[in-house]
């Protein structure tokens, strides 16, 4: 399972090259976290989202082979 992720310093930067891009990978909307905030920002939220989900992911996997 593939998960992205997309984003952008400025509010005049446009996500949406990216966003092509992962679609194009064969990435679905519902895996792909994308934001508009400053490199300065410590907090992204997307950019957690996106870790929580790959950790959720990878929690479920190891349950699905030890069974």
């Amino acid at each position: 399972m593939r998960i992205g992720y997309a984003r952008c310093s400025t509010l005049t930067q446009e996500l949406q090259s990216q966003l092509d891009a992962l679609a194009t990978h064969g990435i679905g909307r519902g895996k792909i976290f994308a934001e508009k905030i400053s490199s300065r920002v410590r907090g992204r939220p997307q950019f957690e989202a996106a870790l929580a989900l790959a950790r959720q992911i990878k929690a479920h996997a190891r349950t699905a082979a030890s069974s």
